[in-house]
């Protein structure tokens, strides 16, 4: 939600839709009446976890808290948006609510470790992995979308041995990991098999902004 302050002040704007466009034009889904703002001033894109502010190419630029901002940036709640010289404060529906930002970013991750707990999740669900399975799969996590060779694996995953497995050992390991994944709607293709080297973690893929539903407009 979006509280108008200053001239605005009194005013409350609901940001239940995907994109809600603010300007002075009338399709703007709020609408500022400051002579200094664009037409199509700013956005503010809601994504399953977050809110995204994007300035549209506005000529008096848009600024959170007394500063410019550049590219997308996320909002925070009580943060002041300014719309040129109109402010208006962000309240964030999720902050009242008992559940960490953490972990409503992480239900959406295809796969995520916290290895402190000891304790692997693909889409916010635990995964039942041994503890071999669990051990190569945060070795790739923490390192997810570099390469870990296969001496690194065998010293990480079977210590007990000092390393000293065979590519056997590995391949059936890495199969019976990309099995579990499979099953929790992961793509199995996520650990990638990098020949004659070892294998990588694909990295999360980057939560996607709605894209712009018209050209930034002066």
């Amino acid at each position: 939600m979006l509280v108008g302050e200053g001239p605005a002040a009194g005013e409350q704007y609901l940001l239940d839709q995907l994109v809600t466009r603010i300007g002075r034009a009338e399709d703007c889904n709020i609408r500022v009446r400051d002579p200094l703002a664009s037409r199509r001033h700013a956005e503010i894109r809601r994504e399953s976890w977050r809110y995204l502010l994007v300035d549209l190419g506005s000529r008096n630029g848009t600024h959170v808290n007394g500063v410019p901002i550049t590219g997308q940036y996320q909002l925070q709640n009580g943060d002041t948006i300014f719309i040129a010289a109109t402010p208006l404060r962000f309240e964030d529906p999720n902050a009242t609510i008992a559940v960490a930002r953490d972990a409503l970013r992480q239900a959406h991750l295809p796969v995520w470790v916290d290895a402190a707990a000891g304790e692997a999740y693909a889409y916010g669900r635990r995964l039942d992995l041994a503890p071999k399975e669990l051990a190569l799969l945060a070795l790739l996590y923490d390192r997810r979308g570099t390469v870990c060779d296969k001496n690194e694996i065998a010293r990480a995953v079977w210590p007990e041995y000092d390393g000293l497995v065979s590519d056997y050992n590995i391949e059936t390991l890495v199969s019976r990991l990309r099995h579990k994944l499979d099953n929790a709607n992961v793509s199995p293709g996520s650990i990638v098999t990098v020949k004659k080297r070892g294998y990588r973690l694909s990295p999360a893929p980057v939560e996607t902004a709605v894209p712009a539903t018209a050209a930034p407009e002066q």
